[in-house]
């Protein structure tokens, strides 16, 4: 197995076409449940509160609780199809098949293998945010030039939550241990963090500590045609500063398990 970090395009990408190979004998049964899980969300909340909501105050404007909630799903599908290919496909491929190490055994280095899953699960997340995203548009919901400049701040979510998912990867130690941060933070984030209400109808204490997870952020930001943020600058930072914290400590975790 390589012990030097030395990075090649060529090396990442063969590690990222791998499981995109392997991805397509089974894109249908992969895809369908994640994308399918936020156009329900959309549709259920959308058609069935609505009637009830009608308009809701976000940022000072009134604006319908379905366009409200469009960005929510398409969130919700960046994070969840990113931290779950990152944690549990990661974390298979890891402990179980043990794809890394015999990828290793190849002329490639662990910066390679590890760059090449950590975007191929961004990808995953991409694949299931932009189908939303389509949906969105179609709907009337969010124009289409709004989701082209969007698309930049879809694929910083995407590394963001996939580097979260490969950090629990290299944490756990068992699949049945992957439950606890789903649990403890996935869960909690898709709830709270302003994805289908507005964060100000939740105690300060509540209130506080969901604008602190990056969702709040990645949430408010995708927001942007409606209102923009007055700090909009400080949750970029935040994301990106997540982001890195979360592929050093995934890096930390992984390689010693594979050069002991």
């Amino acid at each position: 197995m390589k012990l030097n970090s030395s990075i090649t395009v060529w090396g990442v990408y063969s590690v990222w076409r791998r499981n995109a190979k392997v991805y397509q004998h089974t894109w249908l049964v992969n895809l369908l449940p994640p994308i399918l899980e936020p156009l329900i969300y959309l549709v259920a909340f959308g058609y069935g509160l609505t009637p009830l909501v009608g308009e809701i105050t976000y940022s000072g404007q009134s604006i319908s609780y379905l366009k409200f909630i469009a960005p929510g799903a398409i969130a919700i599908a960046v994070l969840n199809q990113s931290f779950f290919e990152g944690a549990y496909g990661s974390f298979i491929r890891l402990k179980y098949q043990r794809t890394w190490q015999a990828l290793l055994t190849a002329p490639l280095t662990f910066a390679e293998v590890f760059l090449g899953e950590w975007l191929w699960a961004a990808t995953r997340g991409l694949i299931a945010g932009l189908v939303t995203a389509i949906v969105v548009v179609f709907w009337g919901l969010y124009s289409g030039w709004n989701m082209l400049l969007s698309l930049p701040l879809i694929c910083l979510g995407c590394l963001l939550f996939a580097g979260m998912g490969l950090l629990t990867a290299g944490i756990v130690r068992t699949v049945d241990q992957l439950n606890v941060p789903i649990f403890l933070l996935i869960v909690p984030m898709f709830t709270i963090c302003g994805t289908y209400f507005p964060r100000d109808t939740l105690p300060p204490i509540l209130q506080k500590l969901a604008s602190v997870l990056p969702l709040a952020a990645f949430v408010d930001l995708l927001r942007w045609p409606f209102s923009v943020p007055e700090w909009w600058l400080a949750a970029l930072i935040w994301l990106l500063l997540l982001m890195g914290v979360c592929i050093w400590l995934a890096w930390r975790q992984i390689y010693p398990q594979l050069f002991r």
